[in-house]
């Protein structure tokens, strides 16, 4: 059994999509991450890991995940060939079965927006 965790930062809000032969929502998160050490230069080098993920984690990911969110992963390792592009060297991804979500909730803009002593504005 193989099984992979990768903790990292979402580099971009999550886009939920359809798959077109089993009409199930699926999603590809992709986050970063810092490791422990730097270069010889002293630059921080950072990885950046693909996560695939489908049914009704693909759609909390998508209500609860935004752009910057700090979250891991745990799944399957899967190896990805481009046979378009021969040339191109293989990568992988993560297929998650479990994502936590491990930033605080993030208070609703409608909620933030509204006066703090339940006063309207015309009133005031």
């Amino acid at each position: 059994m193989l099984k992979i965790v990768a903790i990292g930062n979402l580099t971009n809000d999550v886009e939920l999509k359809v798959h077109e032969a089993t009409g199930k929502p699926y999603a590809i998160l992709r986050i970063a991450s810092d490791r422990r050490y730097r270069d010889k230069e002293g630059n921080r080098l950072t990885d950046f890991i693909s996560i695939k993920v489908r049914g009704p984690l693909a759609e909390r990911c998508a209500e609860f995940a935004w752009k910057g969110c700090k979250l891991a992963a745990s799944g399957d390792f899967e190896t990805i060939t481009f046979a378009d592009e021969p040339e191109r060297q293989p990568g992988f991804l993560i297929k998650a079965t479990e994502v936590e979500f491990l930033s605080p909730r993030r208070v609703e803009e409608s909620a933030a927006s509204m006066p703090a002593d339940g006063m309207d504005e015309a009133a005031a």
